[in-house]
């Protein structure tokens, strides 16, 4: 109230002193501006309002994009779902094509091993005194002996069959061997007499050994047991027997290949007297004395 009481009282005193023209001019002008600004006022307010438009128009497209671009995530989201479901499966399936074949390569292997163990044979042939490694009908490699015929060491006679086959291979074999014979319907196993000396001294390196009285190896150290170990024996060399000892396998069949007439093998050893011929398997073995020094006759 007080303040209200003193404006009048300036008003009053200020419309005493003032003239009234000029009272009127200052009124005019001062609503001249009044009336400006609140026209200025009215288009900011318009412009205001205009903007405040756009910006609702803006905000509700931005609403739909954002909608929009919340699908498009979800839908982009389920997408890599599925696209990493799809690789897992895409990488079991190889796995599984990956296995099959290392699996089909070590079958087809295994199969080709198979086929090069049955197919491969070994031909002995006095013609050439060679031992031929064959495979398929062709020979792989040719290992010369010098035994021919073959030699017959230690006691007794040796019938030579058609063919044999590999029972055992040892890289370094004592020339006494163990003895295993089935009696009575037991097993009967009688051990080695290794003894002192050293295993390879009878036999040498790359023994072979096969089910008949042929026993392929290399130049034995030790002359005097080679020849007591009764064994028919080709005389190849130290590579020809690891050329055949690395060329054939367990089972390999051996077949003696002999000229027009039936095979023979020489007898070494102590003198011992002649026998009558011995028509043995359509092949036959005569054995002489060694001390002629000469080779065995060949049977008509």
């Amino acid at each position: 109230m007080r303040m209200i009481t003193e404006m009048r009282t300036l008003k009053e005193t200020l419309w005493g002193r003032i003239p009234r023209v000029y009272a009127l001019v200052s009124g005019a002008v001062i609503t001249v501006l009044l009336w400006s600004a609140g026209h200025e006022m009215a288009g900011q307010l318009q412009s205001v309002k205009e903007d405040a438009e756009r910006l609702e128009r803006a905000a509700a497209v931005s609403g739909a994009a954002l909608e929009n671009l919340r699908a498009l995530k979800e839908s982009r989201s389920e997408d890599a779902q599925w696209y990493k479901k799809e690789l897992k499966k895409l990488a079991r399936s190889s796995k599984t094509v990956y296995d099959t074949g290392v699996s089909l390569q070590e079958e087809k292997r295994l199969l080709e091993k198979q086929l090069e163990i049955m197919t491969t044979y070994l031909e002995v042939s006095e013609k050439t005194a060679k031992i031929s490694i064959m495979r398929g009908g062709r020979s792989l490699y040719d290992c010369p002996f010098s035994y021919s015929p073959l030699k017959l060491f230690g006691d007794g006679i040796k019938n030579m069959p058609r063919s044999a086959r590999i029972i055992s291979k040892e890289r370094f074999a004592h020339p006494q061997r163990g003895k295993v014979e089935e009696i009575n319907g037991k097993v009967s196993w009688e051990p080695p007499q290794a003894g002192k000396d050293p295993r390879s001294g009878g036999l040498g390196e790359f023994v072979i050994f096969t089910d008949g009285p042929l026993v392929i190896h290399g130049a034995p150290p030790k002359k005097e047991l080679h020849e007591r170990f009764p064994h028919a024996c080709a005389g190849v060399s130290a590579y020809s027997a690891k050329k055949l000892f690395e060329n054939t396998f367990i089972g390999t069949k051996i077949i003696y290949a002999s000229v027009d007439t039936p095979m023979t093998i020489k007898m070494a050893g102590p003198a011992a007297p002649a026998r009558p011929a011995q028509k043995i398997k359509n092949r036959t073995i005569i054995a002489k004395p060694a001390t002629t020094g000469k080779k065995v006759k060949k049977g008509k």
